[in-house]
This record gives C-alpha cells, sequence and structure tokens, in this order.
C-alpha cells in the first residue's frame, strides 16, 4: 500500500504543481505549450517507472508467497508422514 499511496501522492502533486505553474507565470502560449508538453512528458516517464517499480514489487511478492506455500507444503506433508497409521 506504501507505494501506491506515494504514486498517488507523487502525481496528484505533480499535477496540481504543473497547474499553478502554468497558471501563476507571465509568458507567451507558445511557451505555455511548450511547458505542458514537456511536464506531459515527464509525468508520463514517471509513471512508466512506478508502474515498472510496482509490477516488480509484486512479482517478488508472489515468488516469496510461492516459496512460502512451497515450505509450507514440505513441513505438512512431514507431518502427515509421521503420523500413526490406523491398522484394520
Amino acid at each position: 500500500m506504501k507505494a501506491k499511496d506515494f504514486l498517488i501522492g507523487f502525481l496528484a502533486g505533480t499535477i496540481v504543481g504543473a497547474a499553478v505553474g502554468l497558471l501563476l507565470a507571465p509568458q507567451s502560449g507558445e511557451k505555455t505549450r511548450e511547458v505542458i508538453g514537456e511536464t506531459a512528458t515527464k509525468v508520463s516517464q514517471t509513471v512508466k517507472d512506478s508502474s515498472h517499480q510496482l509490477i516488480d514489487g509484486g512479482r517478488e511478492l508472489i515468488d516469496k508467497g510461492k516459496g512460502w506455500i512451497s515450505a509450507r507444503s514440505r513441513v505438512e506433508g512431514e507431518t502427515e508422514e509421521n503420523k500413526p497409521t490406523e491398522k484394520s
């Protein structure tokens, strides 16, 4: 959840900061469009980088979970082997 919260906060802050900067900066329309394009490119790259980090983190969690499940299954299997069997 921390990564998701950070990403949401970062994106919201970037968008608000860019909007305020554009509204308060005295410049021509051409310059403003240039700044908007540059900001959009930076935000797009940031989103791509963050999504790759989240995907990689998710894969790591899945691998850890599979390892834990595998270890748990081995322990339970050993426990089953040690149980006395009923003879008829």
